[in-house]
């Protein structure tokens, strides 16, 4: 096999770092470092005096209270653990400023990266080559190497690098940038073009025209000698040039990823994006634009327009060969029908000898694990899912953006995720073609990492509590659960190379993420490396909630976080808060994904005041399995809103909350049920409060709505039901309607319509806009207007006397 060779001028800069992790860690001046753990605050709960929250404090920045850990990853030798904090968090900083830490394995040191030491911190994901001795990865845009001893950035172009691979047993690595595919030779350092987009303008001509080149052709010998001899001259000059890279003729508005050379070095693999230039944008208005004008911008279709078409592509590697000549086979899936699907793949078994692709249903139904034949481009289904709603659940979520989770074994095995048994579970496809689960019983499989050596499994689940996050060790191919935490909460875990010590982030819903490093075997929380917490963390103590279940109308449980004040307003007022969508849980005892300033401070202002608050996990949420997770299907808001009225009986019946004082608020999904509630059973909810709600399903996005509700012009009753816009004629209660006007996920278009309609039905109703917030309030101003009229419109509709 010959590889082309990058000119020199497209080289950019390489080989700009060589560093040694061990000689570099354990040369550090000795004064540098400190014994652990390290803290943002000097004061503890016991030493400072508790203050209580005021309206503004409600409504700062989460950094007001501390900044919890982020992004660990171990060296790539194991000799150390990084991750990103800051000793010093303010509400102005930018995150992405964060310095990194480094600790020892053994947590008993911790110190600044100096800025010299920065290329030593890996990327988010490593390539190990297959003898685990050299890793790859990207970071910042640039290859990095690990050699066994050093780290190396190899290769910095002017596009960023991505999807960096150890290939051909560790003496290259493969990476793309743009739409080509890269080799750097280990050895040499040299760089080569593997494969490069080649793009093919659509044919303009009529049918008679092209008719017409045909004949031309099949008449006169001097025609096809020309283009004979034009081909020959194509071929000679890309035969006698290295530089020559394979091409990949795809559509010239195609875009290309997961560029793969076969391990055997005949083919090259590749996925093509082909944009629907007929879907039209939805629009939005920027009125405090800098330019002193309004501007207007564009942001994703509504459901139901055209979708990109997304296939898989093979072509022989021969770089000799004519652009124009080259042929591309389109791996199809008979199984599919017509339908389009959502490929991703290869993948590769350890000898290189099998190669497995995945294909999402285009209605996310359906997901298949085929086998690939890239000779012939025959794709044979190895197992498949199907579900009647649509396929999901952690780590299964394949989606446009990123594969299902897939793994090779020793011994030409597989393990994928699935939820076929109503849980989301491991599950490992034998040779011989058949599959045996993991793992099983009523909880989740909510994160899985392989060991480097591809022995065991670091799993995150759900075993003892929907409501916890345990670690636990599983050999590989299955067995004994060994649970490796013990406190409530939530442990994320990240092994390290050899697979003997394990940095744990852990998070109460009093306590922002901090880490731990300990060996994987018992039960010892091993060293605390960090104590995340402001002075002003521990002014103003948290509460912490109680983990409540109860009984939806059709019979099944719901959760819910509870959160209660020491001294209850004697009116007994209540607030139930619903979360956004995608796939979240709120009814846990971790830190909350929402934050402080988006999610806590406004709870405990009004728990502080005296109203009782449940923070409410609606059917449809994350945490509870398949049926909890896809009882939405076909018909948002009319189950989950009867989960809210069930959630209001529960604290009348339970907490002896007054009837006739319940409100509920939440933003996105949650301003959307907050409608739907407040639609559907007026009366039961004084007040509600709707922040950057979707008031009409047809004008949300494809990729979210399509899996739930269909699309608009097939299934329009499921819009009909779904949608608050055909309800709002229910309205009988206080509410107010806040929205930003440059939010490019639920655009403000959804809450003009709405008020037009609520205007159209003669209803009483409020509304504030946010001229310069997106989905979320991303200014503190902004945040203690909305806190500060908030709390005054629950006062006001839930405890006037």
């Amino acid at each position: 096999m010959s590889l082309p060779r990058l000119p020199l001028a497209f080289h950019g800069r390489f080989a700009l770092a060589s560093l040694s992790l061990l000689a570099v860690i354990g040369s550090a001046d000795a004064q540098s470092r400190e014994s652990t753990p390290i803290r943002q605050s000097d004061v503890t709960f016991e030493s400072i005096s508790a203050r209580p929250l005021t309206l503004r404090d409600a409504s700062r920045n989460d950094r007001w209270l501390g900044a919890g850990v982020g992004d660990v990853r171990w060296a790539a030798d194991g000799s150390a653990l990084y991750f990103r904090w800051t000793r010093a968090p303010e509400p102005d900083d930018l995150p992405d400023a964060d310095p990194w830490f480094r600790t020892g394995p053994d947590g008993s040191w911790v110190e600044e990266v100096p800025r010299i030491d920065l290329d030593l911190v890996p990327g988010a994901t490593v390539s190990w080559g297959l003898d685990g001795h050299a890793a790859a990865w990207v970071r910042n845009g640039s290859v990095f190497l690990f050699d066994g001893d050093t780290v190396e950035r190899v290769v910095t172009l002017e596009r960023p690098a991505r999807q960096a691979r150890m290939a051909e047993r560790g003496s290259a690595i493969h990476f793309e940038a743009g739409s080509a595919l890269y080799r750097y030779d280990v050895a040499t350092g040299a760089l080569a073009v593997i494969a490069a987009k080649h793009g093919i303008e659509a044919n303009e001509g009529t049918d008679a025209a092209g008719w017409l080149v045909e004949q031309q052709r099949e008449v006169f010998a001097h025609v096809r000698a020309r283009e004979r001899e034009a081909r020959e001259r194509v071929a000679l000059s890309r035969s006698s040039d290295r530089a020559v890279p394979q091409a990949l003729p795809v559509r010239a508005a195609a875009e290309l990823d997961q560029i793969q050379l076969s391990p055997d070095g005949r083919f090259v693999t590749f996925r093509a994006r082909t944009p629907d230039t007929s879907r039209p944008p939805t629009r939005y208005v920027d009125y405090v634009d800098p330019s002193g004008y309004a501007s207007v911008r564009e942001a994703r279709s509504k459901v139901g327009e055209p979708r990109d078409v997304l296939r898989l592509g093979v072509v022989a590697f021969d770089p000799a060969v004519d652009p124009d000549s080259v042929k591309v086979t389109w791996i199809e899936l008979s199984e599919a029908g017509d339908a389009n699907t959502v490929p991703h793949g290869p993948f590769w078994n350890l000898e290189g000898t099998r190669a497995l692709a995945q294909f999402i249903g285009e209605d996310h139904r359906d997901i298949w694990f085929a086998e690939v034949d890239l000779a012939s481009g025959a794709a044979t289904v190895v197992t498949h899912d199907h579900d009647d709603a649509w396929i999901g659940g952690p780590p299964i979520q394949a989606n446009y953006l990123q594969p299902a989770l897939l793994e090779w074994l020793a011994g030409d095995r597989f393990v994928f995720a699935s939820e076929r048994s109503g849980w989301s579970h491991l599950y490992v496809a034998e040779p011989d073609g058949s599959i045996r689960a993991l793992t099983e019983g009523p909880w989740e499989v909510r994160a899985a990492e392989l060991s480097r050596d591809r022995s065991q499994w670091l799993l995150q689940a759900s075993r003892e509590h929907p409501a916890d996050d345990h670690l636990y060790r599983m050999p590989a191919t299955g067995g004994t659960l060994v649970r490796l935490t013990e406190a409530s909460g939530r442990h994320e875990g990240r092994l390290s190379p050899d697979g003997e010590r394990l940095g744990v982030l852990f998070s109460s819903n009093v306590q922002m993420p901090d880490l731990f490093v300990r060996s994987t075997s018992g039960t010892d929380p091993g060293a605390r490396v960090t104590v995340s917490g402001t002075d002003e963390y521990y002014a103003h103590p948290l509460v912490t909630p109680e983990i409540v279940s109860f009984q939806h109308p059709d019979g099944g449980e719901l959760w819910a976080a509870l959160f209660e004040a020491d001294e209850p307003d004697p009116l007994r007022p209540a607030v139930i808060h619903v979360h956004g969508g995608g796939y979240r849980q709120f009814a846990h005892r971790g830190w909350s994904v929402y934050g402080y300033a988006l999610h806590l401070g406004l709870i405990h202002y009004l728990v502080q005041e005296g109203y009782t608050v449940l923070d409410f996990d609606y059917r449809g949420s994350a945490g509870f399995g398949r049926d909890y997770r896809t009882d939405i299907a076909g018909s948002m808001g009319l189950e989950d809103a009867d989960g809210a009225v069930a959630a209001a009986r529960f604290l009348v019946d339970e907490r002896d909350v007054d009837p006739e004082r319940i409100g509920l608020y939440g933003v996105s999904y949650g301003g959307f049920l907050t409608l739907m509630s407040l639609f559907r059973y007026p009366g039961v909810f004084a007040a509600g409060i709707a922040r950057a709600s979707v008031s009409d399903w047809a004008h949300y996005s494809d990729l979210w709505t399509s899996r739930i509700l269909g699309v608009p012009h097939a299934d329009p009753e499921a819009y009909r039901r779904s949608s608050p816009i055909y309800h709002a004629e229910g309205l009988e209660d206080r509410l107010l309607i806040t929205h930003g006007l440059v939010d490019d996920n639920v655009h403000f278009q959804d809450t003009a319509r709405l008020i037009q309609r609520l205007i159209e039905l003669e209803k009483d109703f409020e509304v504030m806009v946010y001229p310069v917030e997106p989905h979320t309030i991303q200014t503190e101003a902004s945040r203690y207007d909305y806190v500060r009229r908030a709390t005054e419109f629950f006062d006001r509709w839930l405890r006037a006397r």
